[in-house]
């Protein structure tokens, strides 16, 4: 079977897996990854412990908010995922990590369009009719939201990117060097993308989570097939990210770093689908915003 004539990009970004594209290098490699952030963050944590003050440590570790610093050290944390891959990358497979972003100035072109034309069109979601800002509680001190803007943009782009790189990058590659199915090289990543977003404390509702989860791993799949490179996929995840961590959160203990407080009770299964539905609307509309930006 051949690649669709639309995910003709996708050959040559997934080239490089080519010549070690075996399974079992890539069940490796996912082990090796889950083994060396585990280590690595455990050795941070010990290190944490013995520097931080204990209730600053405690939040730290149950993730609970005391304040920014707890929200950029989760953030920042992802980093633990991305080191590991990048050496996975380079010892079992024989190639250079930034082949995970295919060529690097395509990716950064076509992350810049269509980043811009995400923030466009959040611009418009933002003054069109029904949402008027109701309900809206306060967040961060706007002076002091405006000095960690900096910082948090960073921790956001770190998470992104560490999750768009194992995912879009090294899973999505690996597969997709052995097989042209999209089931296989687009669904099966972006599932086990949504499974490990499962969240106990939400009961029931945690698979609406884990649907949505799903269903943005097959839009940025699609997006990095369509254009070679991982470059769309991270821009789409970075503007909707940064749009939950930095200005409007919807959970409050994850809200230290955002302008403004929406509360979502994430448990009430009717507000969960409504959530939900919004935000498979706002992605379908960011989905298509981004094809057309690649388009021109």
């Amino acid at each position: 079977m051949k690649l669709p004539a639309q995910y003709a990009p996708l050959s040559a970004y997934a080239a490089p897996a080519r010549d070690r594209s075996e399974l079992w290098r890539l069940g490796a490699g996912i082990g090796l990854i889950v083994m060396l952030a585990l280590t690595m963050a455990t050795a941070f944590g010990a290190l944490m412990g013995a520097v931080l003050p204990p209730a600053i440590y405690a939040a730290y570790v149950e993730l609970t908010s005391a304040g920014p610093g707890e929200i950029l050290f989760l953030l920042f944390g992802f980093s633990f995922f991305l080191i590991p891959t990048l050496v996975c990358v380079d010892i079992l497979h024989g190639r250079q990590p930034l082949t995970l972003l295919g060529r690097p100035m395509l990716a950064l072109w076509q992350a810049r369009r269509v980043a811009g034309a995400l923030i466009l069109l959040y611009l418009v979601l933002w003054v069109l009719p029904p949402w008027d800002g109701s309900g809206l509680q306060p967040g961060l001190d706007t002076r002091v939201w405006i000095a960690l803007m900096p910082l948090g943009l960073l921790a956001v782009l770190v998470q992104v990117s560490t999750e768009e790189v194992i995912f879009r990058g090294y899973i999505l590659q690996q597969l997709a060097a052995r097989y042209t199915h999209p089931a296989i090289w687009m669904v099966a990543p972006s599932v086990l993308f949504g499974a490990l977003h499962h969240d106990p404390a939400l009961g029931g509702n945690s698979i609406w989570l884990m649907a949505s989860a799903t269903l943005f791993g097959i839009a940025a799949s699609d997006l990095t097939a369509r254009s070679g490179s991982l470059g769309p996929a991270i821009a789409l995840h970075l503007v909707n990210n940064a749009s939950a961590f930095l200005l409007i959160a919807g959970q409050e203990e994850l809200g230290d770093l955002a302008l403004w407080i929406w509360p979502v009770d994430m448990t009430d299964p009717a507000q969960m689908r409504g959530i939900m539905m919004i935000d498979t609307g706002v992605l379908l509309c960011g989905w298509l915003a981004a094809r057309v930006a690649l388009r021109r």
